[in-house]
């Protein structure tokens, strides 16, 4: 633990890209050291390596190739979960008015055009007296043991953590599977709960726009069902189909995809266009999507839940959002907006 520890923090020094990560449920980690500085881009996802992309899918793709890195797995030491965060609300009376009025924003465009959903978010600052990046990554695998949980780095991008609870794809050679995840709710100490019109309907958007973008393939459609990430209770929806070799093109399908409805609204182009000219931050790679691709499988999952850090150590950069549709309230965004930051704040 202690030379991982090291590996870490001698990579952060020198720049070197890595990224360390733990599967959702899984007993262990993984842990990727790319060896040399070089940059590297995808975008037909034919190589084995890692991947890490940005919510704006007209940007590059990083990646790092399993061929030029050191991998390995690794368990981590049991530590006590954290059972609130220490860090309260860093939010100015400003900034709620400024995403409400956004929120609003995005309520009045919604009833004025074609567009159902738009995803609209925000970014909250935090300033800490030092980040020790492991122990971090340590409480984030143990207080989120169904989320996909992941430090990356890269001199492009920066420097990253996440606990996602929301799969993009994966596949293997004979089936692919997607969440269709959407809808919040905290937790308060029970899954039986009532979900409102809007939060449905919210849901449903989600799996009407995969089943319509996916015709092509023989879909199953769980039932759609509640399930917890953290402090914090979604609507979910599980969809798989056949891959036929001769036609499954992986490139064309995360490009169908991404952005989700989850994470940018529906029609994606028209609630894409408002997001981009209304939400006045750069999300950079926050709602982008992360994980392996290789010969057999595949496992990709929506970068959300997720904090950028400065190497400085020194501050942090919280992401949160929420989907709008017609019978959104400002406030309760708002609201969600700060009950999502909690997942983040709980391991700081």
């Amino acid at each position: 633990m202690k030379e991982l520890k090291e590996r870490i923090t001698k990579s952060l020094e020198d720049k070197l890209p890595f990224v360390i990560f733990r599967k959702p449920n899984a007993d262990s980690s993984e842990a990727v050291f790319q060896r040399d500085a070089k940059t590297h881009f995808t975008s037909d996802f034919s190589e084995n390596g890692f991947v890490f992309a940005p919510f704006n899918s007209d940007k590059e793709t990083l990646f790092i190739p399993f061929s030029t890195a050191d991998n390995f797995s690794f368990t981590t030491d049991e530590i006590t979960q954290a059972s609130i965060s220490k860090i309260k609300s860093n939010s100015s009376e400003i900034e709620k008015q400024q995403h409400e009025k956004l929120v609003q924003k995005g309520i009045d465009f919604i009833n004025a055009s074609e567009t159902d959903k738009v995803v609209l978010s925000r970014k909250e600052n935090i300033e800490v007296e030092g980040c020790d990046v492991f122990e971090i990554y340590k409480k984030l695998v143990s207080n989120y043991t169904t989320a996909y949980v992941y430090c990356w780095f890269h001199p492009v991008s920066g420097l990253w953590m996440g606990a996602t609870p929301e799969l993009l794809i994966s596949s293997d050679n004979q089936e692919f599977k997607i969440s269709a995840l959407a809808s919040t709710q905290e937790y308060k100490g029970t899954l039986d709960v009532n979900w409102n019109k809007k939060e449905k309907q919210e849901h449903q958007f989600v799996i009407d726009y995969i089943v319509s973008q996916l015709a092509n393939y023989k879909l199953k459609i769980s039932k759609t069902h509640t399930v917890k990430a953290g402090n914090l209770l979604h609507l979910r929806a599980d969809i798989s189909g056949v891959i036929n070799a001769s036609d499954f093109d992986l490139s064309r399908l995360i490009e169908t995809l991404h952005p989700t409805p989850a994470t940018c609204g529906l029609p994606k182009e028209s609630a894409k266009g408002f997001i981009l000219d209304n939400e006045h931050y750069n999300r950079e790679y926050y709602t982008g999507f992360l994980g392996e691709v290789n010969n057999t499988t595949v496992d990709l999952f929506v970068n959300l839940r997720c904090m950028k850090i400065d190497l400085d150590m020194q501050n942090v950069s919280l992401y949160i959002g929420g989907g709008i549709t017609r019978g959104s309230i400002a406030t309760k965004e708002w609201e969600e907006t700060v009950a999502k930051s909690k997942v983040m704040k709980k391991v700081l």
